[in-house]
Order: C-alpha cells, then sequence, then structure tokens
C-alpha cells in the first residue's frame, strides 16, 4: 500500500470513528436526567434499608449487570451500616444452563428470584431492546410480588418500557451506543451514590474537628 493509499484509509477510518463519537455524546445528551435522578434515589432507598438489588441481562446487557456487581459491592466503600448487596443472576452459569436446558431459556431469571426476592428488595433489568423474553418474563413476575423494578432499555423502550417502576432510556436505534450508555449509567450511578453515602461521613469529621 502507498503512502498515499495509507492516508486515505487513515482518514477514513478517523471519519468513522469520529461519526462514532459524534453519535455517542449527542445520544448521551439526550438523556433524561430526571430519570437518572429517580433510579439513584430507588437504588438509594434500597440501600439504606438493607434490600438486595437482583440484576440481569442477556449478552453485551449480561456483561453490563456482572460490572455493576463489581462496581457497586467493591467500589463503593461500606459507610456505617449501609452496604449494597448486588447479586447478577446471570453470572452462575451452571444455574442459568440447568433452567434453560430443564425448564426453557424464558425462566432463567425468573426461577432465581422465586428463590430469593422479597419486599425490600429492587430487580434491575437490562435490555437494549427491551423485549428480551426471559428479562420481560422476570420483571412481570417481580412487580407480582410487589418488588421495586428498574429497567435499562434503548430503541423505543420496548415492553420494559411499560412494564417497569422506573427506567433509564437510551434513545437511539443502535445496540453498541445502547451498551456503551448503560455502562457510563452504571459508573455514573455508582459515583453519585458513594459521594452520597460518604458526604454525612464528611460531615461528621468535620463537626467532630471543630469542636476539638
Amino acid at each position: 500500500m502507498s503512502v498515499s493509499d495509507q492516508d486515505t484509509t487513515l482518514t477514513a477510518v478517523s471519519r468513522s470513528a469520529a461519526r462514532y463519537l459524534d453519535e455517542l455524546k449527542a445520544v448521551l445528551g439526550a438523556l433524561d436526567l430526571a430519570q437518572i435522578s429517580t433510579v439513584i434515589d430507588r437504588l438509594r432507598r434500597t440501600c439504606e434499608r438493607g434490600g438486595f438489588v437482583y440484576i440481569f441481562g442477556n449478552g453485551g446487557s449480561a456483561s453490563t449487570a456482572s460490572h455493576a456487581v463489581n462496581d457497586f459491592n467493591k467500589g463503593i466503600d461500606p459507610v456505617g451500616p449501609y452496604r449494597f448487596r448486588f447479586v447478577c443472576l446471570n453470572d452462575n452459569v451452571p444455574t442459568v444452563l440447568a433452567l434453560a436446558n430443564d425448564i426453557g431459556y424464558e425462566t432463567v431469571f425468573t426461577r432465581q428470584l422465586r428463590n430469593f426476592v422479597r419486599a425490600d428488595d429492587v430487580v434491575i433489568a437490562i435490555s437494549g431492546s427491551g423485549n428480551s423474553p426471559n428479562v420481560v418474563d422476570a420483571i412481570r413476575y417481580a412487580k407480582r410480588r410487589g418488588v421495586e423494578t428498574i429497567a435499562l432499555v434503548g430503541y423505543d423502550g420496548g415492553r420494559l418500557l411499560q412494564l417497569a417502576d422506573y427506567y433509564i432510556h437510551v434513545p437511539i436505534h443502535d445496540m453498541q451506543k445502547i451498551e456503551d450508555v448503560h455502562l457510563a449509567m452504571n459508573h455514573l450511578m455508582m459515583t453519585v451514590l458513594k459521594r452520597m453515602l460518604e458526604s454525612p461521613r464528611r460531615e461528621q469529621g468535620s463537626a467532630e474537628g471543630a469542636s476539638e
């Protein structure tokens, strides 16, 4: 390949990369801060009452769910009595495969919720389309049990947008960018909640220092 051909190829790659980033920035700017703030508040309340957060998804959404467990259980340092209790229902591969093989793939999350979920808990479903049958089935089950539900969705939101009590909707028809934003929301929520939970400790430390 000649130098001129290489330059042409690099220019085309740069333009394509720039287009992707521009589209990603645009969808980030289109997010509804009220939706995000509400979901953060529900997670804070769940943490303070000692509830568990059950989170799950398929494919890329499964990896986002697994990532959330690491960020919330380890990334947010315990503050007094407050600790996040995240459980990812797609992490136990033998359980998922056994349920899928013996009963049906659409039941792999619902069957696990039947064993664990309680009224003080929260269920988070992640689905780009909002229509994954096993995710929708789990949310329906949680609602029948009177458990709060949260959905992270994209496209037009699908059935989850109608079913979930609270949601963060990424308004774009592009699965890769939807998954990008869902992971960014995970980090955003973790960061905000960590600051919120640490704030009383900092204020207490300042008050103790002032009294010395």
